[in-house]
């Protein structure tokens, strides 16, 4: 056969078929180095939880592919300058919070916006008091979560960061110092501020 195509049991296409089982320094690495196809894996991997954080973030439905493009075209310039000092996904984090903040700079007059319903599902679950299921409650749910999400919102940036990396992304207080580059006690210290901020403007039973 004279063609092209990588048949199965070629050295070409069992490494084609391997290198997805790579973790994500090595695919980082390669990428580093050129790799397209390691970049392209990595993309694959992120594309959707990075589309979630940056809808969250900037609140525009319709520019979160182009930001996510941003984003990964930052991450590819600024492949070769990872070292790996911390997790490739840490990193790509940091790259996609100062994304969606340099965004949000430009169309601060849309900031208010309420997020999306499917986006925030199972957030910010210790400011929640109910856990009953009935219809009444149900719309009194859905009202509370539109006025918690307004709220967070409405926080300082640095405080509203830091709400939204624990509590929608679940990330732990030492993902985020790494994420923003500050310490953990500094992330503790927001959130403890922007949750009594948010008690204060939504009330205890929150």
């Amino acid at each position: 056969m004279t063609g092209t195509t990588k048949t199965a049991g070629t050295p070409e296409a069992e490494s084609s078929r391997h290198v997805s089982f790579h973790g994500d320094a090595e695919l980082a690495r390669r990428a580093a180095e050129g790799d397209t196809g390691a970049f392209g894996l990595l993309v694959a991997r992120y594309q959707r939880p990075m589309a979630a954080l940056i809808s969250r973030m900037t609140r525009r439905s319709d520019d979160v592919d182009d930001i996510v493009q941003e984003l990964f075209l930052r991450a590819w310039r600024g492949l070769p300058r990872f070292r790996g000092e911390s997790q490739f996904s840490t990193w790509l984090y940091r790259i996609a919070v100062n994304t969606a903040i340099k965004h949000k700079q430009k169309s601060k007059s849309e900031l208010l916006q309420a997020l999306p319903t499917e986006e925030t599902g199972g957030g910010l679950e210790q400011l929640k008091a109910s856990e009953e299921t009935d219809p009444v409650t149900q719309a009194q749910r859905g009202e509370r979560e539109r006025l918690l999400r307004d709220a967070v919102m409405r926080l300082p940036e640095k405080q509203r960061v830091v709400v939204q990396l624990h509590y929608f992304e679940g990330k732990s207080c030492e993902e985020i110092s790494q994420i923003i580059g500050c310490s953990v006690g500094t992330v503790w210290s927001r959130l403890h501020y922007a949750c009594k901020r948010l008690r204060s403007v939504l009330g205890e039973s929150f």
